[in-house]
């Protein structure tokens, strides 16, 4: 924890708490390096490795000379170069302060059940409940990186909204096929400074491993759903009916919906996509007034056929929240649009700034 500035010739002795690697794409070719975290019986911090001896491995104790720390993204990081020397200690063990793992949104649920989290809370709800005899209330937000976001819950404390937060021994696990995180009284926060643009987040497709939420696609549309298309509700209970009435509702009237399905691939690789009727009407052409036209209903092929040609084989940007079942993963759509030429532009920036 004395690592809070920019140093050079850094002398330590750490516990490698993770070790992971990377391919580097540049103009000179590509080139591995590695990232993760240490820790001693201070705290935890983050390095990057452009250089590391062979023998280092993760849970490792390793006295490290000629590091040198620096800042990335407002964070304090250690880095190794071809300089650093690394000898291991396995004679000594250090009982490390504080190991969860940090983790970005997109990478919640890939094993680790406490962690490290840093993003921008904002939606707080409030709601009170009954525990042991006594009430108490529990906050709930939406948690958001420049990856993903994901509901947060808070047990009994209030955390600040629309301000960077690091939260350690964050509780992660899936429910109902999303990614849930939950924090208690006992769990530490601190402000940070941290800036992270608002909206969805951009993601190849090879990327989504963990149901959350707040992502964006872009691809091409492909293998279009042959149930696809013309749906009805009851006015009532809003749910589907497979038949001409509501087994719930059978006096009720019904409401015409619409319901796709469909593939998107990004060249990296596909995802299921389901939409409702809001994200898909403004690339289709479809307008409320045709569902609700009662001298003239909708036609189930013509509309199956205009859906279908709105999106297969053309490039789209796919925006919503993913989950899974036991098909695997989907993104739930919020909206569905066309690529234009300043998205096209946006797509590249993105692409170099991921792998230069």
């Amino acid at each position: 924890n004395e690592i809070k500035d920019e140093s050079q010739d850094l002398e330590i002795l750490v516990k490698i708490l993770s070790l992971s690697k990377k391919e580097r794409n540049s103009e000179k070719g590509s080139s591995i390096y590695h990232y993760g975290l240490m820790g001693d019986e201070t705290g935890v911090i983050p390095f990057t490795a452009w250089n590391i001896s062979s023998m280092v491995r993760e849970k490792d104790i390793v006295e490290i000379k000629k590091a040198y720390s620096k800042k990335y993204n407002d964070k304090i990081r250690v880095y190794f170069d071809d300089k650093t020397e690394f000898a291991p200690k396995p004679e000594i063990d250090i009982e490390v302060k504080r190991t969860y793992t940090y983790e970005k949104i997109r990478n919640l649920g890939s094993g680790e059940k406490y962690v490290v989290m840093e993003g921008i809370l904002h939606d707080e709800k409030e709601k009170e409940f009954i525990s042991n005899g006594e009430k108490r209330k529990m906050y709930s937000y939406v948690i958001e990186d420049e990856t993903g976001s994901v509901r947060l819950s808070s047990f009994g404390r209030k955390l600040p909204m629309g301000k960077g937060i690091r939260l350690e021994g964050v509780k992660v696990e899936e429910f109902n096929g999303r990614i849930n995180a939950s924090v208690g009284e006992k769990a530490e926060f601190h402000e940070i400074e941290l800036k992270v643009e608002t909206g969805n987040k951009f993601s190849y497709i090879s990327e989504i491993k963990n149901p959350i939420s707040g992502i964006y696609v872009v691809g091409f549309g492909i293998s279009f759903g042959e149930k696809s298309g013309l749906i009805k509700r009851c006015k009532e209970c809003k749910k589907k009916m497979d038949d001409e009435r509501c087994e719930e509702h059978p006096e009720a009237k019904f409401s015409y919906d619409l319901f796709v399905y469909f593939n998107i691939d990004d060249g990296t690789g596909y995802v299921s996509v389901t939409s409702g009727f809001e994200p898909i009407k403004s690339i289709s052409g479809i307008k409320n007034e045709e569902l609700e036209n009662e001298r003239r209903p909708p036609l189930k092929k013509e509309i199956f056929e205009r859906i279908e040609k709105s999106l297969m084989g053309k490039a789209l940007k796919v925006e919503g929240n993913l989950s899974k079942n036991t098909m695997g993963m989907s993104l739930r759509a919020s909206m569905i649009s066309l690529i234009d030429d300043k998205m096209n532009k946006n797509i590249k920036n993105i692409m170099e700034a991921e792998f230069l």
